[in-house]
């Protein structure tokens, strides 16, 4: 119980990202859905944008909310995130097009969000391989300049996602002004603000 008590965090990413990724899998071999695959690709990259947004968030809230232990989570929420987009560009690209590069290329002509989305996957590829304590070590201080590639990247994600839902854009909006609010929190203005007036709660 005491182990529980000071890693309850980690068993919760873990027991979301691990339930998730096993409610696609049974609804991708179930007969539940008319169109499973499409469904798998959907949510995938939902969900893949709902983690990279709550890696992005691990910061601000230890600044302001003063909860160090966030940190501690921040690289499965990455490693989720980036999990859940490959699956998502997986589903696309295999499932629904069979790897039939011609019809992939005409989307990338033809479809704005395409190559945004792809732009994103693309930044956050250096950032999960080098996610570990080990490349830490070994990039320094270029560790943390490499990720901050995370910006553009939830910037791009959350532009393919309006630019792929035209119609329905209340809940891009929604990702979109909370990703906004993500990044002018890191301010350095807003990063002294805190530190030192009075009314952040910092010192006096």
């Amino acid at each position: 119980m005491a182990w529980l008590k000071q890693n309850w965090h980690r068993v919760a990413v873990h027991g979301a990202g691990f339930g998730l990724l096993a409610m696609l899998a049974f609804y991708y071999h179930s007969d539940v859905l008319v169109n499973p695959t499409r469904y798998v690709i959907l949510r995938s990259g939902t969900l893949g944008l709902i983690f990279l947004v709550a890696s992005l968030a691990c910061t601000p809230i230890r600044r302001i909310l003063g909860w160090s232990k966030v940190v501690q989570i921040r690289r499965a929420l990455g490693l989720y995130s980036f999990v859940f987009i490959a699956i998502h560009l997986w589903g696309y690209a295999v499932w629904e097009n069979s790897l039939y590069f011609d019809l992939i290329w005409r989307d990338l002509g033809e479809r704005s969000a395409m190559p945004l989305g792809m732009a994103a996957f693309v930044l956050l590829i250096p950032l999960a391989v080098t996610s570990t304590a080990g490349w830490q070590r070994r990039l320094g201080k270029r560790w943390r300049s490499l990720h901050r590639l995370i910006y553009p990247a939830a910037i791009l994600s959350v532009w393919h996602y309006l630019w792929l839902d035209r119609d329905f854009i209340v809940e891009p909006l929604i990702y979109a002004a909370i990703v906004a609010v993500l990044l002018v929190v890191r301010l350095p203005i807003l990063r002294w603000a805190h530190k030192y007036l009075p009314m952040s709660g910092g010192k006096q």
